[in-house]
């Protein structure tokens, strides 16, 4: 009776085995985006010598935008002219869309999230951006309309 329990867990145990296969699995592709990098490493995207005229402001979630008409003038990485006063931007890839902060707006430093379609469409249309000045509390709106002109 051992003896038949022995070689039924034998055979059971040898039956279970299987063989792996010799082949190297293929590496994941790895995502390549065309614009993955930040402006402060000189490589794409950019917004050098490209003029953008801001066309709307609204504070906060509800109403009709603020019609306005601002120039936003990039000159290098970091730098760009608001109706022609000088001031510093940054614009940096974050993995889910680019980080875009514009700093030395009448409402502020204002950041927020824009994506490829924005920088190919040359169209911002009302997304949402925060004031990130130190002291403010963060916690107000602003959903800006842009155009690349």
């Amino acid at each position: 009776m051992i003896r038949l329990v022995y070689i039924l867990l034998v055979a059971l145990g040898v039956s279970s085995c299987y063989k792996e296969d010799p082949q190297p699995k293929e590496p994941k592709p790895v995502i390549v985006y065309p614009y993955v990098t930040d402006t402060t490493t000189n490589n794409v995207p950019t917004f050098v010598g490209q003029t953008w005229v801001l066309t709307g402001v609204r504070i906060g979630g509800i109403g009709n935008p603020q019609t306005v008409s601002d120039t936003l003038q990039f000159i290098t990485n970091t730098s760009y002219k608001y109706n022609g006063y000088s001031s510093k931007y940054s614009l940096y890839y974050t993995g889910g869309g680019f980080s875009f902060t514009i700093n030395g707006t009448p409402w502020g430093n204002l950041s927020g999230t824009i994506y490829e379609y924005n920088l190919k469409s040359g169209k911002i249309e009302g997304l949402k951006f925060i004031d990130i000045t130190p002291g403010s509390s963060n916690q107000t709106n602003y959903f800006l309309w842009m155009n690349k002109i």
